[in-house]
């Protein structure tokens, strides 16, 4: 079988953006994180969470992680409502 390319419209369609936030407890440390990640469903954004964590969290022999929101980015924002509002 041969491995298909998609366009990123195809993705586009396929792939939403996803918003989890989580608290990670490492040792005596308390952090809390958002991530946003590109994925079709849930158990793809679960594997992107975990590798997520292999990566930030390499060294640590533990690592207790609570999601506290995981959810589908359903609203896009209109960038000209801010344009000349804020400056750098």
């Amino acid at each position: 079988m041969e491995p298909t390319t998609r366009t990123n419209e195809e993705l586009s369609l396929t792939h939403r953006t996803w918003m989890v936030e989580y608290t990670v407890q490492n040792d005596d440390n308390s952090q809390r994180h958002l991530s946003l990640i590109h994925a079709a469903d849930v158990s793809e954004v679960h594997q992107h969470l975990l590798q997520e964590l292999r990566k930030n969290y390499q060294t640590s022999s533990r690592v207790d992680v609570v999601i506290h929101r995981m959810e589908p980015v359903s609203t896009s924002t209109d960038k000209t409502y801010f344009e000349g509002i804020f400056a750098p």
